[in-house]
Formats: C-alpha cells, sequence, structure tokens
C-alpha cells in the first residue's frame, strides 16, 4: 500500500503505519471566508440502510425516501452539496456569514427555505430544507413539508413536524432569499 494512504477498519481510518488519521475534510467556508469544519463519513453499507429505512417509514405513510445515502448529514446536505458532515454547532455562523435572515411569519415561507430543529434544551439538533406549502383552506392552516438527511438513516420527504424524536422539534424558519426595497 502506498505510503500515506488509509484504509478503512470499521468506522475508524487507519494509515499504512497503523497510526489513526482524521477523517478526511472539504475545504468550506461561508461566504466571509471563515472556514466550516466538516466530517467526510463513511458509507453504510445498502442492507444497513435499507434495515434503516423501514424503521423511518413503518407507520408514517407520508415520509418517502430519497436517498439512502449516510455520507454526510443535514447540515452536509443543507450547505455542503451532500459532500461531507457539519456539526450543528457551526449554524449559527454559517446563518450569519452567508446572509441568511430569519421568517417570523410562517405565510412568508417558499420552497428552498430552511426550518431549524431544537432539542429540549434548545440546541440546535437538525435542519431540513422546506419542499412544499399547502393552504388547507377548510382548516386554515398550512402544511408544511420538508427534505432533510435524518443522521446517517438516509434523505426523506415528510412532513415538517414528522421526524424521529432525536431530531428535535421544529423552532424557526430561515431564508437566504434576497429581499429588495
Amino acid at each position: 500500500m502506498p505510503v500515506g494512504s488509509a484504509i478503512i477498519a470499521g468506522m475508524v481510518l487507519f494509515n499504512s503505519e497503523g497510526n489513526y488519521v482524521v477523517a478526511p475534510q472539504l475545504p468550506l467556508s461561508t461566504k466571509l471566508g471563515t472556514s466550516i469544519p466538516n466530517e467526510q463519513k463513511v458509507e453504510a453499507v445498502p442492507a444497513v440502510m435499507n434495515a434503516r429505512k423501514e424503521q423511518v417509514i413503518n407507520g408514517h405513510p407520508e415520509r418517502r425516501v430519497r436517498s439512502l445515502n449516510s455520507g454526510y448529514n443535514c447540515m452536509g446536505m443543507m450547505f455542503a452539496s451532500r459532500r461531507t458532515a457539519i456539526d450543528p454547532v457551526h449554524l449559527r455562523m454559517i446563518l450569519l456569514e452567508d446572509g441568511y435572515r430569519r421568517i417570523t411569519d410562517e405565510a412568508e415561507l417558499q420552497i428552498g427555505d430552511m426550518v431549524v430543529y431544537r432539542d429540549e434544551a434548545g440546541e440546535v439538533s437538525h435542519v431540513g430544507m422546506v419542499t412544499e406549502v399547502r393552504i388547507n383552506l377548510a382548516g386554515a392552516y398550512r402544511e408544511v413539508f420538508v427534505l432533510s438527511q435524518w443522521g446517517q438513516y438516509g434523505e426523506y420527504f415528510h412532513r415538517v413536524d414528522d421526524v424521529g424524536p432525536w431530531l428535535g422539534q421544529p423552532r424557526e424558519y430561515w431564508t437566504d432569499r434576497t429581499e429588495w426595497v
């Protein structure tokens, strides 16, 4: 094996000398140039991904699989073109430096906007992209549908509030749409 190459043993990477190596990062930065730490994940085997898919969609007919890729997380889906995983602790920096603005009126939601989920402690636990907003005239409310990557379980289309409990609850919406005066 060439010097400097890595082999995979389970989920840990080792180089040809048997030393642990950090998972590779992609060069990634905000619009202002701040580096965004990230980690490329090892893909899960198809049998594992199919089992995970069954867990996610079982009993939830509106959840639909888009992709069973496990090499990135929800933040990587939103901000790195599905190439890497980004820790949610970096969300605030990304929102500020990439010019996102918070949507305070759900009536403003459009396809492509982002929903932020938070856990019981108020920490960011998940993000997703709005894919559809249905107006329910009979019930006088909006139904919001999202596409999101569920950790290493794959990407799913789902109602904004129909996620696994480990992903938290939808708490806020953000957009990178430019407002012109």
